[in-house]
């Protein structure tokens, strides 16, 4: 699985597919009816969180109406959520970092493609405790960052010559379920 072009549009592509049942169909319970059909795709955290970054900057520059507003506010809402359920009090430190993200500077998307490959990568345990420091790996001045902090004897951070050497790899398989 190789990724390209990780901007909004692929992310719109995503969930117009999925909106199209083209994607991952989920039935309501017998139970529970009336919340109708759920239509999914599966995402990498890193892809997702890099790509709603970029929505919502992109909405800046570009003409849209409230209603496009309350939708990305809504999804942020959902991802918040997914967040605190998948990663407990990891959550609050991952929120923080997505939202640092710098969607405007070119090494986001430049980068993406070497993370989401080390995150798929990983086992289930992996993705819990290194998508934060995976996070951090996306700041332009991380490379700078990284010496530091491995000089003040700071451990289990990602070399960011380990990560590039992902770059232009065939991702590994996520092995989503």
């Amino acid at each position: 699985m190789m990724a390209v072009g990780f901007g909004y549009i692929g992310f719109a592509y995503d969930v117009r597919k999925a909106y199209e049942r083209q994607r991952e169909i989920i039935e309501p319970p017998e139970q529970f009816e009336e919340f109708g059909v759920l239509y999914g795709v599966e995402m990498l955290w890193t892809v997702l969180l890099a790509q709603h970054r970029i929505l919502r900057a992109s909405l800046g520059f570009i003409d849209h109406s409230k209603r496009h507003q309350a939708i990305t506010y809504a999804l942020e809402a959902v991802i918040e959520d997914a967040i605190s359920d998948d990663f407990g009090i990891n959550g609050l430190i991952i929120k923080e970092k997505w939202l640092r993200l710098d969607p405007t500077h070119s090494w986001l998307e430049e980068k993406l493609g070497s993370r989401a490959a080390q995150f798929c990568a990983w086992n289930k345990s992996q993705r819990k405790n290194g998508l934060a420091n995976l996070l951090d790996s996306l700041d332009p001045m991380y490379p700078t960052i990284y010496k530091l902090r491995v000089q003040n004897g700071e451990i289990g951070l990602l070399s960011p010559d380990d990560l590039d050497a992902w770059k232009h790899k065939e991702w590994p398989d996520p092995k989503w379920r």
